[in-house]
């Protein structure tokens, strides 16, 4: 009998593929229902500690290596190659908290030229910025970009700039008032499991000015 494993943090649990269709569809979303609930802390302030990561010696190995291959992918201007990315993992990521079967083709058709292109630029900005770590009695998770667990009224001037770099300056600016980053992030498990990306509509981003 084939067996697949499904990972929940630091554990494995296995169980015997199911012979019907909707078998492993439950185990789908049983699966996305326990990360779902793992990265709740995520997208709050985290009750543990926070360290950020200033080099990328101080990522773990599976940390690093998905970074990479994230980096890779960005780099070359060509979404599809996100698939091999995506096939590292045992389960999809998250999108903005739900189960998608094809994020890519969910990306790409977020895109006004339905290429990806905005996506990856996104990531880009995303992936050159330094992560926090965060740790608590449940979990351990690596959040792109560190901006995501820190108070916004710390930055200095220069970091204020790459904020805006990362994000609409309208929204930007709202988030600096609000004293709270609310824009697109990335969680990586210290494994080197893409748990989930969470940010916003690509098709909502500032439009250039049209033509009269």
């Amino acid at each position: 009998m084939i067996k697949m494993s499904i990972k929940f943090g630091s554990s494995i649990y296995k169980r015997p593929r199911w012979s019907r269709p909707h078998g492993l569809l439950s185990i789908l979303l049983l699966a996305s229902v326990a990360v779902t609930g793992l990265l709740a802390g995520a997208r709050a302030q985290p009750q543990g500690s926070t360290q950020k990561i200033s080099r990328a010696d101080q990522l773990p190995w599976g940390v690093r290596r998905m970074h990479q291959a994230l980096t890779r992918a960005v780099r070359s201007g060509n979404i599809e190659h996100m698939r091999e990315v995506l096939e590292m993992n045992e389960l999809m990521p998250l999108v903005n908290g739900q189960f998608i079967s094809d994020p890519v083709g969910h990306w790409k058709a977020q895109s006004r030229d339905n290429t990806g292109h905005e996506f990856l630029a996104l990531l880009s900005e995303l992936l050159e910025l330094p992560p926090v770590k965060i740790k608590t009695n449940r979990q351990e998770l690596y959040i792109w970009p560190y901006f995501a667990h820190m108070p916004l009224h710390k930055l200095t001037d220069s970091e204020i700039v790459r904020l805006y770099r990362l994000a609409p300056a309208a929204k930007t600016a709202l988030m600096l008032k609000k004293n709270l980053y609310s824009h697109a992030r990335i969680a990586i498990g210290a494994d080197g499991t893409w748990h989930s990306y969470d940010g916003p509509d690509i098709s909502s981003f500032e439009k250039p000015p049209q033509k009269p």
